[in-house]
């Protein structure tokens, strides 16, 4: 009796829809992203919408290098296409080279055509585009807060300045070293560090034509051995991710999902006021299934009429109550 009444209350639609799970959120950290040198993988999403600044300007374009750290900002005035598609083409593709791999989230603006069309224009062969409602996979998104932060610094009160300090804010962040790399951005892209002030050129002494921050000999002494370096950053890169891996696993339990696996997908719905509409009286998960395995985190799903609903990260989804205990012995 105790056996069908458990196997009739984990087969409940009704509950598996509304109620919330007693698991452990599912996904260990994944991989790491696989680039040895700068502008082979790079992020890149939209802020904004910002107040409308006097040039205009209502969003922020921003690129991101994943190993090098190294951050574009483009003020645009609409967030099309047309306006990421030339920023990415004129200044990034042109200037830094052709990426191996494009990160990118589900916004309208990537993944229409006209992206479409750069990326298979400049044979790019790795399009990634994030999971549904996992921002934490794009790298770029952890600059979108400094940039914010930084922006909110110059502004005060006048609003509608915030692109006036772009091109400072870009050098700053690219003159930092970065925790992760122990280098600036900009030495790593340009092989050299770059002169934040003029008076690095100031010389000490009257009669002295010696420098008083960038000697000659100091000023090329990594020139030509950035292959060392790069080694350094890539293992600097993988051990970061050790370490942020172990503290992020542990509230987290792996699981695996097949194609044709009947799961339940977190919904993510907003309120509407107007049609008496609350989410906090809506389901929590929706039955849905499985049509494709893009990696052990990430799966494409479809409803039960058969509509795609998109790729979606592992942490969407509920573990059925029978699988609860085989997942949670996984080391």
């Amino acid at each position: 009796m105790y056996k069908d009444v458990v196997q009739f209350v984990t087969a409940c639609e009704t509950c598996l829809a509304y109620k919330q799970p007693t698991h452990t959120t599912l996904g260990r950290m994944g991989r790491p992203k696989e680039c040895c040198r700068p502008f082979q993988v790079i992020s890149i999403d939209l802020v904004g919408p910002l107040p409308n600044s006097r040039k205009q300007n209502s969003y922020i374009f921003v690129v991101t290098c994943c190993f090098s750290k190294y951050c574009l900002l483009f003020p645009l005035r609409r967030a099309t296409a047309d306006g990421i598609v030339k920023s990415l083409e004129d200044h990034v593709f042109l200037v830094h080279g052709i990426p191996q791999t494009v990160i990118l989230d589900n916004g309208c603006q990537f993944i229409g055509r006209e992206c479409s069309a750069l990326f298979k224009k400049y044979k790019i062969p790795n399009i990634h585009f994030t999971p549904k409602y996992t921002p934490q996979i794009n790298t770029v998104e952890r600059y979108n807060k400094t940039i914010v932060t930084s922006i909110s610094t110059f502004v005060n009160e006048d609003h509608r300045s915030w692109d006036v300090n772009l091109p400072k804010i870009q050098f700053a962040i690219n003159n930092s070293v970065n925790e992760t790399t122990r280098f600036t951005p900009s030495f790593l892209v340009h092989g050299r560090e770059l002169v934040t002030c003029g008076s690095h050129y100031i010389n000490n002494d009257d009669s002295s034509d010696e420098l008083v921050f960038l000697p000659r000999d100091i000023y090329a002494e990594n020139l030509g051995h950035l292959g060392p370096v790069f080694d350094a950053v890539q293992a600097a890169l993988w051990q970061s991710h050790i370490k942020n891996s172990k503290r992020y696993n542990l509230r987290r339990i792996d699981a695996d999902f097949n194609v044709g696996d009947i799961v339940w997908k977190r919904c993510y719905f907003l309120s509407d006021k107007d049609s008496h509409f609350s989410k906090k009286l809506a389901p929590k998960f929706q039955k849905c299934k499985i049509v494709k395995k893009r990696s052990p985190l990430v799966y494409v799903l479809e409803d039960m009429t058969g509509r795609n609903l998109g790729a979606w990260h592992v942490k969407d989804l509920k573990l059925l109550q029978d699988r609860v205990g085989a997942s949670s012995k996984t080391p």
